[in-house]
Parts: structure tokens; C-alpha cells; sequence
């Protein structure tokens, strides 16, 4: 079957979406592509499926992945403390009885808020890089702030709060359980075993800075769209001097809580893994009950206008986006970027959209009425 080529261009006019990378992941493991749009509005460079983008909090189930991996191996446990792990206190000062545990940082329950950013920027434009995680989570650390913590027990069903900090925590516990850099595992243990060449969470491992797109954000006042981020002008950034750097330092480097940078073609692949049970073409990377537990719900609730209703180990589960079908996955939201990759376990399909930029606003839905149509257009395209 076709692509529904001049449906998805009149969504994106209507809407004033700039750019479009598409991925639809059909049973039996055949995957349709597409891309339309601009990923450099400046330079007329199009949107195709080699197209690289920061697809923002997508980045969080790779994360997830990389520490089951972990788990799996006998290195730690759901249950295990994260500041055991870390080799600093964790704890929330409200309640300095109750241990902040991986699964807590996984379902986000630990009651982490996101006091963070100054944190991240600092480092990640030190070079080389000094700062350490605990001068942001310990409560005499220089980064640190009152409002890091929230005002439930780590675990309260009641608290969930949505927090870009614990994917933080989580990559700087993967780098000390492994001793490997956050970039390198995710390349050594995830990319390069799925074939996912051109994703990275460093910059420097991107090889053509041309196929990154800009994202762009819509300045209502001045009826414009401009740069978000990731307008690089065809050049890397300065490279950062890791030779001194010590795994399990300060994962925040590496922006694990949105800072994957990827391709539809590449995410595809991860999204099919996780489809299929952690195995892709015969390459295992997780195993099948650690997927499963992974999808499997762990907290359910209304927060953040309906839009976090259950959550598995990272994994989003919703029936908003394909009314009447429940799928596993995760949407990204950063600099004008809109994200979402969403999957069907059991009738093994999936939906892919990232979108460098639109002009709209949010009504009382869960998702923009432009990532409705467009999964729901593709879904019945394709799947239905």
C-alpha cells in the first residue's frame, strides 16, 4: 500500500508543521519510511529517513533499557538503593528514612523534581569535565536546591512526579555499574548490536552535521518559527576531553533525559526490538521477561492533564493515541520538537513521528491534534 503522501502534507500545512520523519512498523516486521518538510528551514535541506534528530524524552527508554541490562546481568536490583549505587546519599530530605530505589527513578515515584538545568548546562560545557553528580543531589552541594525533592514518600503512588532528573541518576548508575562512558554503553550494548549506525547520544558520532535537523520553535508574538536547537551549520561542535573522566561521575553530560540523537530509520529498529520481545534479526538485548516487565504497568494515575496515566519502567502506556488500542511507548516535547513512538506487543506494530517544529496549541486532548491525525491516518493506512 501506498503512502498517503498528500494527506500527510495537508496535516502538516494545517498544523505549520516544518519537518516530518515518519516509521510505521507493520506486522511481520516489514517497515514503512517516509519524510516530507524541511529539516533546515535556512539551508532548503529536506526531511528523509536518514534525517538525525534530538528526539527529546524518547531518549528515556533507551536509559531504561541499558540499566535492565544491567539488572539482568546480577549487577543490581529494582528493589537496590540508588545511592548504594552511586556511592552517595540519596535521599529526600522530607523523608531521610525512605531509600530512593531504581524502580522509584524508573516509574517516577522517587519524588525527584527537576531542579536541574543550571547543572546540565554547566556540564555540559565544562571541558574537560569535573563536575560531579553529588554537588547537585547531595543538600550541601553547590547545584543543590530545596526545590529538588518533592513532598511525597519515594514510592507514594499519590507523588508521581515526571522527573528528568532520575534519567540522570540513571545513566551515571549505568556508568558505575558497567564502567563504561553513558555514550559508549548505549553504542557498544544497544546501537551497534541493532544496527542503529547513525544514533548517538554524542554529537561527535553524528558523521554528516548536515542531516541533523534544526528544531525550531513558533514565537506566537512575531508569527515566526525560530532555532530551538541543533542548528550546528554543518559543523561538529568542539569535542569534549574525556581522557580523564571517570564512569559514574556525572551521566548528565550526556543528556540522557532527552539528548538521543537519531534517526525514524534507526528508532524504527529499537522500537521493533521492543515490539518483539528484546530481539531484533536474531540479536538479543534484552530478554523477553525483561521486556515484558519493562511494558508491564507500574503506576497508574491522571498527572500532568491526563497525559501520564500508566507508566511501565520508563515505558508509557496509553489509549489515547489509536483509541481502543493499548500501546507501549514514549513521546519527546523539547525546543519545538514533537516526538512519539508508540507500539502494539502483541500485534508486534508501531507507529513513529517526529516533527522538528509546528505551530499549535494544546487543547484539553492527550496528544496535539496533529500527532492524532497523523498516527491516525498511518494506522489506518497501514495496520488497520
Amino acid at each position: 500500500m501506498s503512502a498517503p503522501s498528500e494527506e500527510i502534507k495537508r496535516i502538516m500545512e494545517e498544523h505549520h508543521v516544518v519537518g516530518l520523519a515518519a516509521a510505521v512498523l507493520k506486522p511481520g516486521g516489514d517497515v514503512w519510511t517516509g519524510g516530507y518538510g524541511w529539516a533546515n528551514l535556512a539551508n532548503r535541506i529536506p526531511v528523509t529517513e536518514k534525517t538525525v534528530f534530538r528526539v527529546a524524552s524518547i531518549s528515556k527508554t533507551v536509559v531504561a533499557t541499558a540499566l535492565m541490562q544491567q539488572v539482568e546481568q546480577g549487577r543490581a536490583a529494582l528493589d537496590q538503593e540508588a545511592g548504594e549505587l552511586l556511592g552517595f546519599t540519596v535521599r529526600n530530605p522530607k523523608h531521610p528514612d525512605k531509600p530512593v530505589t531504581l524502580k522509584h527513578l524508573l516509574t517516577h515515584t522517587s519524588g525527584l523534581q527537576d531542579e536541574y538545568v543550571r547543572f546540565v548546562i554547566d556540564s555540559r560545557t565544562e571541558n574537560p569535565p569535573k563536575l560531579h553528580l553529588r554537588e547537585l543531589i547531595e543538600p550541601e552541594g553547590a547545584y543543590y536546591s530545596e526545590g529538588l525533592w518533592g513532598d511525597g514518600e519515594p514510592g507514594d503512588p499519590h507523588f508521581f512526579e515526571y522527573s528528568n532528573t532520575g534519567a540522570i541518576l540513571l545513566a551515571t548508575i549505568i556508568e558505575k555499574l558497567s564502567n563504561e562512558r553513558f555514550d559508549l554503553y548505549c553504542r557498544n550494548h544497544i546501537f551497534d548490536p541493532l544496527g542503529m549506525a547513525d544514533s548517538s547520544f554524542n554529537i561527535q558520532d553524528i558523521p554528516d552535521m548536515d542531516a541533523v535537523a534544526v528544531l525550531y520553535e513558533y514565537v506566537e508574538d512575531e508569527r515566526r518559527f525560530t532555532v530551538g536547537t541543533d542548528d550546528f551549520g554543518g559543523h561538529k561542535p568542539n569535542a569534549t576531553d574525556f581522557s580523564d573522566y571517570v564512569p559514574g561521575t556525572n551521566g548528565a553530560i550526556f543528556s540522557p533525559q532527552g539528548g538521543l540523537r537519531t534517526t525514524v530509520k534507526d528508532l524504527s529498529r529499537f522500537m521493533r526490538t521492543h515490539a518483539e520481545g528484546g530481539a531484533l534479526e536474531g540479536t538479543r538485548i534484552l530478554q523477553q521477561e525483561t521486556a515484558k516487565l519493562m511494558h508491564n504497568t507500574h503506576w497508574s494515575g491522571n498527572r500532568h492533564e491526563g497525559f501520564f496515566r500508566t507508566i511501565g519502567l520508563q515505558f508509557m502506556i496509553t489509549e489515547d493515541l489509536i483509541p481502543g488500542k493499548r500501546l507501549i511507548g514514549h513521546s519527546g516535547d523539547a525546543y519545538g520538537l514533537l516526538s512519539n513512538m508508540y507500539f502494539h506487543p502483541e500485534e508486534q506494530w508501531g507507529i513513529l513521528l517526529i516533527m522538528n517544529g509546528l505551530h499549535q496549541k494544546k487543547d484539553a486532548s492527550v496528544f496535539f491534534k496533529a500527532e492524532s491525525e497523523l498516527a491516525g491516518l498511518l494506522y489506518n493506512t497501514f495496520l488497520k
